[in-house]
């Protein structure tokens, strides 16, 4: 699953976030990777959600991730 995100509610760059089925996703920005995120195959306490469910988990988590860095990115200029 492809998404495109604009962070600071639509101001700020466009990032490409794509997830897979199992909760791994890879966050990029203008082609490049920015960041690859693994989800663990099997742990403990690991949600037994729908493929699709654990997609959009995924997706949420980066879009927090991307506005995390860009409020801190905010605060260091």
């Amino acid at each position: 699953m492809k998404v495109d995100y604009v962070s600071r509610n639509g101001t700020g760059p466009s990032y490409e976030i794509e997830a897979d089925w199992h909760g791994s996703y890879t966050i990029r920005r203008e082609g490049t990777v920015l960041k690859r995120v693994t989800a663990l195959t099997h742990y403990a306490g690991k949600p037994l959600w729908g493929r699709r469910k654990l997609a959009l988990a995924a997706i949420e988590e980066a879009k927090s991730l991307i506005d995390a860095h860009e409020e801190h990115e905010a605060h260091q200029r």
